[in-house]
């Protein structure tokens, strides 16, 4: 396929997103409308945290100068998945640069600070503190 969008990259997580390229979607931040192929036109990584999640800020933080975090809400209850169809929208993303998904945490599951950092070390290497 030359869109390559049946394209998936090795995966940690049993998430349905993950290691795919992520949907562009709807969210909603702060007072406006945004999608998230919007929020990866600066070629950095993107977490995107649904839910609000301070312990996702914390664990990030050693990232924070090569990682976005955004906070937003998602508009819709279920993204698209291709092939697969929909899937509940996640509580947070680790979004490639290039777009795929490198972690997800599950919808109304609340992310496990130790796999967002495995997951930040293994595609970013060490927080600025290692």
């Amino acid at each position: 396929m030359i869109t390559a969008l049946d394209l998936r990259h090795p995966r940690s997580g049993d998430h349905p997103l993950t290691g795919r390229r992520v949907p562009d979607v709807d969210l909603k931040t702060g007072d406006s409308r945004r999608r998230v192929f919007e929020l990866l036109r600066t070629a950095r990584p993107v977490l995107l945290d649904l839910r609000g999640d301070t312990a996702l800020a914390a664990t990030a933080k050693g990232w924070a100068n090569r990682v976005d975090l955004v906070e937003a809400r998602s508009t819709a209850g279920h993204w698209p998945v291709w092939p697969v169809d929909d899937t509940p929208a996640p509580t947070a993303l680790l979004i490639r640069p290039d777009g795929h998904v490198a972690w997800t945490a599950h919808a109304g599951a609340t992310p496990e600070p130790a796999a967002l950092r495995t997951a930040l070390t293994a595609w970013f290497g060490p927080t600025t503190a290692d």
